[in-house]
């Protein structure tokens, strides 16, 4: 690349986050930061489109996980097929529901590794997996390699969880300076379960709606997380064009969450037990039995004589 290219590209990636980052009030540091960019040595020794790319994520990764910047070759549709979608992926292995069981104990286990969209045959997926453990006396969801995807999916799994209509999450926009609101369901192909003990396991590479799920549910007191922090991106994205090849993508949302009114950007959800992720569905299945064995002996007479 030419040090004009390089340019072009600084610059339109500064006015694009300008007009379009939701954080309004990181923008100015950011466009410090994009500046210092321009002028850096690292730039300038920057041979490949690939690289600049990489050096304009790793700085805008600084401000929000959700930033990225990439570079495609000009005939790269025709050169190689187009990558698959996230959630085309998603549809095609099962929604993402890799592992469901009920444990010894009775506990029941569910491991995905995204949120798909919701549609008929997604929400049947989720239908079939809950019925699984419908019966058992807590629950466990594994979010350790889940990568996120749809807050509607968010929302359609929580209903399955919490009682009448909750108010879950919400969004704000830049563009239309306007709040979406996330709130759960009164009809779901199930019973509600708003009352069984919920585990969801975490670790540094759970992100973005995965996030969601386990800091709503942390926040309601509704489920105990447990395991690493999170990865820590709480902004919806979209990417735009930047000339040369280049484009960006860039958060243009911010969740809000109605308890806190904030979100895990940047800082991930803290656990409630944080162990190492390895071990966090063994210590999630050991509090699960204790807690059960307590509730068995309060409610059996013959335990308390």
């Amino acid at each position: 690349m030419t040090a004009d290219q390089k340019q072009r590209v600084v610059d339109r990636l500064a006015a694009e986050v300008s007009q379009r980052y939701v954080e309004v009030d990181k923008v100015p540091d950011i466009e410090h930061a994009i500046s210092a960019i321009a002028r850096s040595r690292e730039l300038r020794d920057a041979a490949s489109p690939e690289a600049v790319a990489e050096l304009l994520t790793r700085e805008l990764h600084r401000f929000d996980h959700h930033f990225g910047v990439q570079w495609r070759a000009p005939d790269a549709e025709t050169r190689s097929p187009a990558g698959e979608s996230w959630f085309a992926k998603l549809d095609r292995q099962n929604s993402g529901f890799r592992r469901v069981e009920i444990m010894d104990g009775n506990v029941g286990y569910i491991e995905f590794w995204g949120f798909d969209e919701v549609n008929e045959r997604s929400t049947a997926r989720v239908a079939q997996a809950m019925a699984m453990v419908a019966s058992t006396d807590a629950l466990i969801f594994d979010l350790r390699q889940n990568g996120g995807g749809s807050g509607d999916m968010v929302r359609l799994i929580s209903s399955y969880l919490l009682p009448g209509r909750i108010h879950l999450n919400s969004f704000y926009w830049r563009s239309s300076d306007s709040t979406t609101e996330f709130w759960t369901l009164d009809r779901i192909a199930g019973e509600k379960r708003p009352s069984v003990p919920v585990y969801v396991l975490t670790s540094k590479d759970t992100f973005s709606a995965a996030e969601e799920f386990a800091y709503n549910l942390k926040h309601l007191n509704r489920a105990e997380i447990v395991g690493e922090a999170t990865k820590g991106g709480a902004n919806p994205w979209q990417f735009y064009e930047l000339g040369d090849g280049f484009r960006a993508g860039i958060p243009i949302a911010k969740a809000i969450n109605p308890a806190t009114l904030h979100n895990w950007e940047h800082v991930g959800v803290q656990p409630d037990q944080p162990v190492p992720a390895e071990d966090a569905l063994e210590v999630a299945y050991r509090s699960a039995l204790t807690v059960l064995q307590k509730d068995q002996g309060r409610a059996d007479p013959a335990q308390q004589r």
